[in-house]
C-alpha cells in the first residue's frame, strides 16, 4: 500500500476560473478527507478560497460537495475519507427555467 491516493476533481463555475481547469487529478496522503482536499485546493490556488466561500456571489458557502456522485454535507467533509480513484465534484446547485403555462410566465 502506498502513502498517497489520487482523486479526480471536477469543478463548476466560478471555481473553474479560480483553478484554471474543470477536471484534474490531485494527489493526497492516504489518510486524506474531503476537507483536506478543499484545504489543499485553497492553498494551491490563491483565488479558490474566496470563491469557495461565496463572497463573490453574495451567498455564503453556495457549493455542494459530491464524492462518487454522493452528496456530502459541508459540515461532514472532515469525516469523509477519500480513497484512491474517487471522483470529487464541487458544484453550485442550479435550478431554473420556467414551466410553460405556469402562473406569471
Amino acid at each position: 500500500m502506498t502513502g498517497v491516493i489520487h482523486v479526480t476533481v471536477r469543478l463548476g463555475e466560478p471555481l473553474r476560473r479560480a483553478v484554471g481547469q474543470y477536471r484534474f487529478s490531485s494527489t493526497l496522503p492516504a489518510s486524506a478527507t474531503l476537507a483536506d482536499l478543499v484545504t489543499q485546493l485553497a492553498e494551491t490556488y490563491p483565488d479558490f478560497a474566496r470563491r469557495y466561500a461565496g463572497t463573490d456571489l453574495g451567498h455564503a458557502h453556495p457549493y455542494r460537495l459530491f464524492v462518487n456522485f454522493q452528496l456530502v454535507a459541508a459540515d461532514q467533509a472532515a469525516g469523509r475519507p477519500l480513497a484512491d480513484g474517487d471522483t470529487v465534484h464541487i458544484l453550485i446547485p442550479i435550478a431554473g427555467g420556467a414551466v410553460a403555462g405556469a402562473a406569471g410566465v
